[in-house]
């Protein structure tokens, strides 16, 4: 093959990837084109705006002001196939049928970011990056009421849904110090938002013979909506050793804050007429509880409470450090190693707020019906986990550039606790290419294309990891495979 044809045809791979736009995750794959058509392996260059991200410090050497601008492509396609039971009974979750979300979801993500060099002051670059390092998104439909329990309702299709987005707003500074060393920090401002649909299995707060199954369990739905600010840092230092030969290292720490919103609880209740039957005896008005129990199982109501929540969360620290080689003149390799404080991602306690029975759609709910309410709590417990990155940057001519990377990203999440609200099943492996267009001395674009490959997990009896009465797992096989792709903009001046 001519060398000549290789950069349109890397081109041509990019453009047809487009149509089938996925990603997936919780930390998002990476930030910018060219970042990521290396697979990440970008601390020791960081020489364009997603640089904000990687290395702070290796800003400093950034050739004049610069604006970026970056759209990102991603359309979630986890799998699941549902074997969620305890003692041999699935309380109604759909198993043996696989599922996935909506096939046409496609979700576009932005980044930006502006720099500055000035002539008075040569060795300083000052400026604000917008990016997204963490997004999940997932839309199941795992859970049905069945006749057995209640043949008048039904529950909403979309029952489990996990939307998590974290946008980081970046003020950055960085110095070169000397000719080989630059150093850079930046302050993160972090803002969450969170939408979590959740269906939950609640003991019946009734007592023998009318909580034998299928009434044992009370199918409860919880589901919040809000968002939250919290503050970061990310400090970097970007050396030089040779003239073919750069070395570079950041550190990212985050501090726990809260996250807020609207909350809305559901419980739906057992329909059966003949329980309600053997309730209605006049002369058993000594038997406890024997209206609230006629009344219930005779109606087979659902329950909404709406009311408010708070969550405290703690995004993890990083560390990275990476290397870029300039082989000679026209190639660069480069590879990078991140380790990710994922053990500091602590349990999840959605604390529900405010609740007020007056406002449900039973202003009479009894005693027994406010008890089986309760605050949603996700153990994690999950593991620290690494990045690995290697990449390849070759100039073509004086327009083109291609790019190419791999990267393999652990999985922080330990079998008792993984469920669909967090899916990342298996190590993933990360496929990458890329190009840039030279248009003048101003102007470039920038191309990627990902794909990723996350294997797979089976996920067996259900486990109660924090013996809250509730279970943590879902019982399964899970797949997540995905692909991104990323077009950016570049403009020098």
């Amino acid at each position: 093959m001519r060398a000549s044809r290789l950069p349109w045809l890397t081109l041509m791979v990019v453009v047809l990837a487009s149509g089938v736009v996925l990603a997936g995750g919780w930390q998002y794959s990476g930030v910018g084109a060219r970042a990521k058509a290396m697979g990440g392996a970008y601390r020791g260059l960081s020489n364009d705006g997603s640089g904000a991200y990687y290395n702070p410090g290796g800003m400093a050497f950034l050739e004049g002001s610069l604006f970026s601008g970056a759209a990102e492509f991603t359309g979630p396609r986890p799998e699941v196939t549902p074997n969620y039971n305890s003692g041999g009974y699935s309380f109604g979750h759909m198993n043996g049928e696989t599922w996935y979300p909506v096939e046409d979801n496609i979700y576009a993500m932005g980044t930006a970011s502006l720099f500055f060099q000035t002539p008075k002051l040569p060795k300083l670059t000052f400026g604000a990056a917008v990016y997204q390092a963490y997004d999940h998104n997932a839309v199941m439909n795992l859970f049905r009421l069945t006749p057995a329990f209640n043949d008048l309702r039904k529950i909403q299709e979309d029952n489990y849904r996990s939307n998590w987005d974290v946008v980081t707003f970046q003020p950055t500074v960085a110095y070169r110090v000397t000719e080989k060393l630059g150093i850079g920090a930046g302050l993160m401002v972090n803002r969450a938002d969170v939408w979590v649909d959740q269906v939950r299995l609640a003991d019946n707060p009734y007592g023998y013979p009318v909580n034998v199954r299928p009434y044992d369990k009370l199918p409860t739905m919880t589901s919040v909506d809000g968002y939250g600010y919290g503050l970061g840092g990310n400090v970097g230092v970007q050396y030089k050793a040779t003239e073919k030969l750069s070395l570079g290292a950041n550190l990212i720490i985050n501090k726990v804050f809260t996250v807020d919103g609207e909350a809305v609880e559901r419980v739906f209740f057992p329909h059966n007429q003949g329980i309600a039957n053997q309730y209605t005896d006049p002369q058993a008005n000594d038997i406890p509880l024997q209206t609230d129990i006629r009344e219930t199982y005779k109606n087979g109501p659902e329950w909404i409470m709406k009311s408010s929540y708070e969550v405290e969360l703690k995004l993890p620290s990083e560390f990275g450090v990476g290397f870029a080689y300039q082989a000679n003149e026209k190639t660069i390799v480069a590879a990078d190693f991140n380790y990710v404080f994922w053990s500091q991602f602590e349990n999840l306690n959605f604390k529900i707020l405010d609740r007020d029975v007056d406002n449900s759609n039973n202003i009479n709910a009894s005693a027994a019906w406010q008890s089986v309410l309760s605050d949603m709590n996700v153990p994690l417990n999950w593991d620290d986990s690494f990045r690995l990155s290697v990449g390849l940057q070759r100039l073509v001519n004086e327009r083109w550039t291609v790019r190419g990377g791999y990267m393999y990203d652990d999985t922080p999440i330990p079998d008792e606790t993984f469920n669909q609200l967090f899916i990342d099943p298996a190590a993933k492996h990360h496929l990458n290419i890329g190009a840039s267009f030279t248009l003048n001395d101003r102007i470039s674009f920038d191309g990627a294309f990902e794909a990723v490959f996350g294997g797979s997990r089976e996920i067996g009896e259900a486990v109660d990891a924090n013996n809250d009465g509730y279970w943590d797992n879902f019982g399964g096989e899970w797949k997540n495979n995905s692909f991104n792709s990323t077009w950016a903009l570049n403009y020098r001046f």
